[in-house]
């Protein structure tokens, strides 16, 4: 009996149906509990009215449910008369198919088949309406041993799903008769190899499009299957020859000479698919041949030059530059430090890299041996990827978990959740990854590779204004390297140390400003170095590892660059940075408007007569204005590090951070009179807001002892302390509390805090602070008022933009859930990446536009150094 919208068995809300198939209805449901929709199949009366077969079903679902793998539809229980299984979006497996592609979906399905088969679970009911593929390449097997689940009590003469023709089971039968095995057709008992069978089956109909097995009735397609010889001359022209033989020892109607192993199926697919490689390096001289020979190939007219060098020695400091294009249609995505990215493998042999292809980001990866690049499926959403030091596996963060990429089976698996934005990852020797989060209360984290919970690594140096670490690097000895950034987020630190001992750091670069951090290498040469962004300069200078200090003179190796990743004979880096282009956005996410020209913007506040945009430009860190009306940018200050401005309620006054220690400053809109300080402390300190009365601004101070906390001064109109007016802690917490916002009414400020682990959206009752109520559900930052009051926007840790409606009493805040107003474009930084106009249904959001530009690789880049290259700034 169909169920109608609404229905709710046990937890389960019925939101719409799927279909209809041999055991039961599908239907889209939403788990009430845990707030994800799944996919509920509900089982026929006479199935579910039956208590020994329903018990049976049970503990069958049960063992099935230990299955967990990506490439298998997860099955989560069964509630009442319902199986309660993972809900895949994507679209049923056809064919005809490419044969690249029908072979990447097949070492897919055949990587859950052995998952399976290694469990003791066969799945019996292999069939192209059992398999769906995910928009982003990924393949589902649905279904998994359900056939056996299904079955009648032993000893029942129609125990056997294959022979089954009773009218509640027909429609099973009908679907499944032409990828039985002939001894499945027979009634025989099965094992692996019927799956095997029906995975050649499969194949071969991906291949040509055709049924390989096919009847006017049931009775008819069982005679095939038992009786008739693939007709192998329908396969395309292209279908590899391992393949071909692969197809014919899968579809071997003697079982004892059939393909016993799933996993030798998987492998004759992965070589396939591999390209024939060049022979393993013996020496340094071949590492340079095999990335001239790259070179060769992408550079085209060059390339009978540069192939005529392979029959040649390679002098020592001959030096070899060439790029690397995007693949067609598509741009790298180097949206600064906390999105995109590149990362060469330790072996030298491959580069990785995030790329936007018609608006689908993944990773890319191309082989040295190869001429172009391939997308490593199940990757979408990836960031700032990392390699093993094997070379055999790439780390990532997508959707807030760390993931990896197994190269050689073509599977991702999760390692574990991440409480924030990902600041890159180390892969060690002894098994950890070690990676940093911008909004984790601590530093560094570390977890087992093989997956589990992270614990801290690194602890912060509060005393000094730090709020993040990033950036790992492995170095020799047992030892590591990573960057510390303060308050002022225009610095980084670089610092060394052990690993069973990460308190005990040396110094090895202080303030260091730029993007990606330090990058350790070991070059062929057999000396250490340490690159490092310095501005837009890619500089490089050699590391004594032994005495954890740099040695010699420090040489510029590009300029611009604004990501590098290097091997010890090959440099690979971005040669400009990600521009950033202001747009306005409604309330449905759609795009009204364009403001001025792109340009390397990290801050934006709207003017409170909405004439103007406050900005912070990177490099110099200098505050710009940029007119609304026509989009023309102006500078406000120079010479100095100019963060976090704020305009008065009037309009005529900025407030920023600057000096050193970072202390709260205020100048004139119109630029006139300078800089003035307002406040002077030991420790840093940022404006936040500034009432609408214009009597009082929130700001932050560093503490040792707490972190971040947010204090209150009453200032003039234009922003100068009132006499006698002492600033006044408002909230001092052993936590980091910062962006905090009055609301309009000034009865409460919201503001965001990782006093639970992560970042989160807190309101609080103001002045007293007798109530406190979190906003956010599953972490939150930036949070922004609308201008009544009425509504709190923030921005989720997964990119999105939140709004929650406020109902403010006397005493109390009565906040919604939030709801999700739209997706944010991709790269998204910086302390203030949007605001809202004062008509509360405009958003001015920073969007990054990665250009359409190639990378550029260095081949014995250790002759440049040695040459001096250019001399460091």
């Amino acid at each position: 009996m169909s169920l109608a919208c609404g229905t709710r068995l046990g937890p389960y809300e019925i939101l719409a149906p799927i279909g209809a198939g041999g055991m039961g209805e599908v239907y889209r449901a939403r788990d009430t509990r845990l707030k994800r929709e799944v996919a509920l199949k509900v089982l026929p009366d006479s199935f579910a009215s039956d208590r020994e077969r329903m018990a049976r079903f049970q503990r069958e679902a049960e063992v099935l449910a230990a299955l967990n793998h990506p490439n298998i539809a997860a099955i989560y229980g069964v509630e009442e008369r319902a199986l309660v299984m993972e809900l895949v979006e994507g679209e049923t497996l056809k064919g005809p198919l490419p044969v690249e592609t029908a072979l990447n979906y097949a070492k897919q399905i055949a990587d859950a088949l052995e998952a399976a088969h290694e469990k003791g679970i066969v799945h019996r009911d292999l069939k192209p309406a059992n398999i769906k593929i995910k928009p982003d390449g990924t393949v589902k097997v649905l279904d998994f041993g359900l056939a056996k689940a299904a079955e009648e009590p032993a000893g029942d003469p129609q125990s056997s799903p294959t022979m089954t023709i009773s009218p509640t089971r027909a429609g099973m039968i009908l679907g499944t008769a032409a990828y039985m095995s002939p001894e499945q057709a027979r009634g025989k008992v099965v094992d692996k190899r019927a799956d095997i069978w029906a995975f050649g089956v499969v194949l071969y109909e991906m291949l040509t499009g055709r049924a390989l097995f096919a009847g006017e009735t049931v009775s008819d397609t069982l005679a095939s299957v038992l009786k008739s010889d693939p007709d192998w001359t329908r396969l395309p022209a292209g279908t590899p020859a391992p393949i071909r033989r692969l197809l014919r020892r899968c579809l071997e109607r003697d079982r004892k000479r059939r393909l016993h192993d799933i996993a030798d199926a998987r492998l004759e697919i992965e070589e396939a698919l591999t390209e024939p490689e060049l022979p393993a390096p013996s020496g340094t001289k071949q590492y340079r041949l095999a990335w001239i020979a790259a070179a060769g190939l992408l550079l085209g007219a060059g390339g009978a030059w540069q192939l005529s060098r392979l029959r040649s020695p390679l002098a020592d400091n001959h030096i070899v530059r060439f790029q690397i294009q995007p693949p067609q249609g598509g741009r790298f995505v180097l949206a600064g430090a906390f999105g995109g990215g590149l990362a060469v493998s330790p072996d030298g042999r491959a580069a990785a890299f995030i790329t936007n292809v018609d608006g689908s980001i993944g990773i890319w990866v191309r082989s040295l041996d190869a001429t172009e690049a391939r997308l490593l499926p199940g990757t979408e959403g990836a960031t700032v990827p990392f390699w093993s030091p094997d070379s055999k596996l790439i780390a990532f963060s997508a959707f807030d978990k760390l993931r990896a990429f197994d190269l050689a089976h073509g599977t991702v698996s999760n390692i574990c959740d991440i409480p924030g934005r990902f600041t890159g990852g180390v892969w060690s020797d002894d098994g950890r990854i070690v990676f940093g989060v911008r909004e984790y209360v601590g530093g560094l984290l570390q977890v087992a590779a093989s997956g589990g919970t992270p614990s801290e690594f690194t602890k912060l140096d509060r005393a000094h204004g730090e709020i993040t670490h990033s950036w790992p690097q492995m170095l020799p000895g047992g030892r590591f390297l990573y960057s510390a950034r303060a308050i002022d987020s225009e610095n980084e630190t670089v610092y060394a140390a052990p690993l069973r001992d990460p308190e005990r750091r040396v110094l090895l670069l202080p303030a260091v400003r730029g993007l990606s951090g330090a990058s350790y290498v070991r070059g062929d040469d057999g000396n250490d170095y340490l690159f490092w962004i310095r501005g837009t300069t890619l500089v490089g200078q050699r590391l004594d590892t032994d005495k954890l200090r740099l040695t010699g003179d420090s040489y510029s190796v590009a300029d611009p660059a604004v990501w590098v990743s290097a091997s010890r004979n090959v440099l690979v880096y971005a040669p400009s940075p990600p521009a950033r282009q202001f747009q306005w956005f409604d309330r449905a996410g759609r795009q009204i408007g364009i403001l001025g020209e792109p340009g390397d913007y990290v801050f934006c506040r709207i003017s409170p007569d909405g004439r103007r945009v406050a900005t912070v430009r990177a490099g110099p860190a200098d505050i710009w204005l940029l007119e609304t009306a026509r989009g023309v940018a102006s500078r406000l200050t120079s010479r100095g590090i100019h963060l976090s401005p704020l305009w008065s309620p009037n309009g005529r006054t900025i407030l920023f951070a600057g000096g050193t220690p970072v202390n709260l400053f205020r100048i004139s809109a119109e630029g006139s009179g300078g800089e003035e300080r307002i406040l002077k402390s030991e420790t840093r300190q940022a404006p936040l807001d500034w009432s609408k009365d214009g009597h009082l601004i929130l700001y932050n101070e560093a503490a040792p002892e707490t972190g971040l906390d947010l204090w209150t001064l009453e200032v003039t109109p234009d922003g100068k302390p009132q006499p006698g007016a002492k600033p006044q802690p408002y909230i001092r917490a052993p936590f980091n509390q910062t962006l905090g916002r009055f609301s309009p009414d000034m009865r409460c400020v919201a503001y965001q805090s990782d006093e639970s682990g992560r970042a989160e959206v807190y309101v609080q009752s103001f002045p007293e602070t007798h109530d406190k109520v979190r906003i956010s559900t599953a972490g939150g930052r930036n949070p922004e008022w609308g201008p009544d009051g009425r509504e709190l926007l923030y921005v989720s840790l997964d990119g999105k933009l939140m709004a929650v409606a406020m109902k403010l009493g006397p005493r109390s805040v009565e906040p919604s859930l939030p709801r999700e107003l739209f997706v944010l474009p991709n790269g998204l930084t910086g302390l203030g990446p949007f605001d809202v106009a004062a008509d509360g249904q405009r958003f001015l959001v920073q969007v990054t536009v990665d250009k359409i530009e190639p990378l550029t690789a260095i081949v014995n880049w250790p002759a440049l150094l040695k040459k001096g290259g250019a001399a460091a700034p």
